[in-house]
């Protein structure tokens, strides 16, 4: 016995040893059972008995095993298999189309605004070559979901040798009892660990996204044991975060559009508004903002926004505008970022939300601030001199700062810090379900749906964008139920604000909705709006339109053409590396894997504001196609795999030419254009 208590602080003192070289911040949570002063009352305890360590819960007298833990171990072990359809998550988003089809749809029109048109193929063909029936040669990424007492973990890893592992577990005292069975630094010697221990949230979703990046290719399917006493809500958390990756969000397509469109403005001569650093004017100092966005919230307060309407500056997102007319309540801004138009979605297109009412005249003295996305329609229905653009992760205007963040209402609320204003109110924002009825967004918003949030505690194990529920902290409540898509924005914004934010500036989260980081719950019947100024509408809009004309810039000066000038060089070179690539030859799949994740790197070493853009719209679809490819390498079913490496290499690379050839061309119109407008 007294051998088995040295073995075991041994195990614990070199795993402490391991996680101050690897993890401080973990190894500072479990010392605080070190620490006599804190007098922690233990609610577990360590036992040794028959030859197998058990958890004793001191309250109740119940063991966490109740038998051998070793043979446990074994048995999970035992229930690892390789094969594709039995306890693993699907890393990716699949949509399957025929070969026929993806002809089709390259000869009609609508195959430009489809997003993935360059990974279908791969897509595709990777699904039929080596669909869910097939078994896997490795499996190369791991979570363990509860740890137990870990020897779970270390029978599983002997069996799997995997290369990354993520470890969870919500019960840190627990974790910390593991670290005297398991030696966690043993099994970093041949994998990279990744911990989750005691996270909320926001915390598990910034670890879980290390586990994701850092070797994407091998995302396609990640196998997962799951310790039965450790709760389920991790589970859920996994899909939101396969599911809200950004690839996925927003496809490699879309970001090339969206840093490519920008340009067209600055040709056109519209204003670009500089957000580098506050406003700091008087006029968002005297005045409160109301800042207006489409959640269940808004509507259910409709009448509270058009009592006080002349108490507020209000900041609307353009998906409010049809009620707003209703109401008879003149938003003083607008916000629009979504660049669906017409031609591409006849049914959910964004200037929906201009329809049914005279937008012109409703909005003649109104500021729009709009996304690099908006449609052209909408900039052609306005005055050009009331409309200025949001650099978007750009960075065309030297030390221009940027606004970027999953959807308009989250953008919304930064650009409020942004102006400086020192009173700031969200409602509409609510980032997640309306918890009665399961809608998305306010009744009558045009994209508005309805989930089931009886099921919400159901696991689904298809990764979905907009259908999966997932519970997180409330505002007002515990717990609230959102979808990945818009937890996006929560975990954004759980980010940007104590970045933005100074001290001198107050957030009230007025919603029924998620918390945010950095804002104050209020209910509507606390805030007291006779005690604010009423704002004369009529000279407001002036006032606004000097300021961000102070704060705006059209067209470019000498220093950002040459910055162009060095975007198009770095485009020009990558276009080498890849008429490099596409000479090379292969006889084998180890040559194969070693020339893709070296053109891959070599295209990623591209960094800088004059390289940023290209790179990353190239890490999405790499992040989007890698998988795809890894698989069929990793498939035991597979033969004749250099021919099929072959053809899909080929499509690998015209995907490559795609987005490279755009780009070039892109830039060098813009070139042209603006030394024309020079000269």
């Amino acid at each position: 016995m007294q051998e088995i208590e040295k073995l075991a602080l041994s195990t614990y003192e070199k795993n402490l040893i391991y996680f101050s070289n690897t993890n401080p911040l973990l190894l500072r949570k479990i010392q605080i059972f070190d620490m006599e002063e804190l007098e922690i009352q233990p609610k577990y305890d360590l036992e040794y008995k028959n030859n197998y360590f058990d958890v004793l819960e001191l309250s109740s007298g119940s063991y966490l095993y109740g038998s051998d833990s070793d043979e446990y171990a074994k048995k999970a072990a035992k229930s690892i298999n390789f094969k594709k359809d039995t306890l693993l998550f699907d890393g990716m988003i699949d949509y399957f189309a025929e070969t026929k089809q993806i002809k089709e749809l390259k000869s009609v029109k609508e195959y430009k605004t489809c997003n993935i048109k360059d990974v279908l193929p791969i897509m595709n063909y990777a699904m039929k070559l080596a669909p869910r029936t097939t078994t896997m040669k490795k499996i190369d990424k791991f979570i363990f979901i509860g740890t137990g007492i870990g020897t779970h973990i270390s029978e599983i890893d002997k069996k799997i040798r995997a290369s990354e592992y993520f470890i969870i577990e919500d019960n840190l005292e627990l974790f910390r009892l593991s670290l005297f069975v398991t030696p966690y630094y043993d099994l970093a010697t041949n994998a990279h660990l990744h911990f989750s221990i005691a996270q909320n949230e926001n915390e598990f979703t910034t670890t879980m996204a290390k586990f994701l990046q850092g070797s994407f290719f091998n995302n396609r399917y990640i196998k997962y044991f799951h310790f039965l006493a450790h709760s389920n809500t991790k589970l859920k958390l996994i899909q939101n975060n396969l599911a809200a990756q950004n690839h996925h969000v927003f496809p490699y397509d879309i970001q090339l559009d969206k840093f490519l469109k920008p340009l067209l403005r600055i040709i056109d001569g519209y204003k670009t508004i500089n957000v580098s650093k506050k406003f700091n004017e008087q006029l968002f100092v005297q005045y409160p903002v109301l800042v207006l966005a489409a959640g269940p919230s808004f509507k259910k307060n409709i009448e509270w926004v058009k009592e006080n309407q002349d108490k507020f500056i209000i900041l609307a997102v353009s998906a409010v505008l049809n009620t707003l007319h209703a109401h008879g309540i003149k938003p003083d801004i607008v916000t629009h970022i979504d660049g669906i138009d017409k031609e591409a979605n006849s049914t959910m297109h964004s200037m929906i939300h201009f329809d049914g009412f005279d937008a012109k005249e409703f909005l003649k003295d109104t500021i729009f601030i709009l996304g690099s996305h908006a449609p052209n329609a909408l900039i052609e229905m306005f005055k050009k001199e009331d409309i200025y653009f949001m650099e978007d992760s750009t960075f065309y205007y030297n030390d221009f700062g940027s606004l970027s963040t999953p959807c308009v209402g989250s953008t919304s609320a930064l650009l409020a810090l942004w102006l400086d204003f020192k009173e700031i109110y969200l409602l509409g924002l609510d980032l997640a379900l309306n918890q009665k009825t399961g809608a998305t967004h306010s009744g009558d918003h045009h994209y508005s749906s309805t989930l089931d949030i009886v099921k919400n505690d159901e696991l689904d194990y298809v990764i979905s964008l907009g259908n999966n529920t997932i519970p997180i902290k409330g505002n007002f409540e515990k717990i609230v139920y959102s979808t990945p898509l818009l937890i996006t924005s929560v975990q954004s914004l759980f980010n940007s604000i104590p970045a933005i934010k100074d001290e001198s500036q107050k957030i009230y989260n007025l919603n029924h909705g998620a918390f945010l980081n950095g804002t104050i719950p209020t209910k509507l019947q606390n805030i007291s709006t006779k005690q604010f100024l009423n704002i004369d509408k009529k000279a407001l809009f002036n006032q606004l339109f000097e300021i961000f004309e102070q704060h705006s810039q059209s067209g470019m000066n000498q220093v950002d053409l040459i910055s162009m000038e060095k975007r198009l060089q770095n485009a020009k070179k990558i276009h080498l590396i890849i008429s490099e690539y596409e000479k090379k030859s292969f006889t084998d799949e180890n040559k194969y894997m070693y020339d893709l994740l070296g053109v891959v790197s070599d295209i990623l070493k591209f960094q800088g504001r004059e390289a940023n853009n290209l790179t990353s719209v190239f890490s999405s679809f790499f992040q989007y196609t890698l998988p795809y490819i890894m698989d069929i390498l990793n498939t035991k079913e597979v033969t004749k795999m250099t021919i099929h490496l072959k053809k899909i290499d080929a499509m690998f690379i015209d995907g490559l030419l795609n987005i490279v050839n755009k780009y070039i061309e892109f830039i060098e119109r813009f070139l042209k254009e603006m030394r024309i407008e020079i000269n």
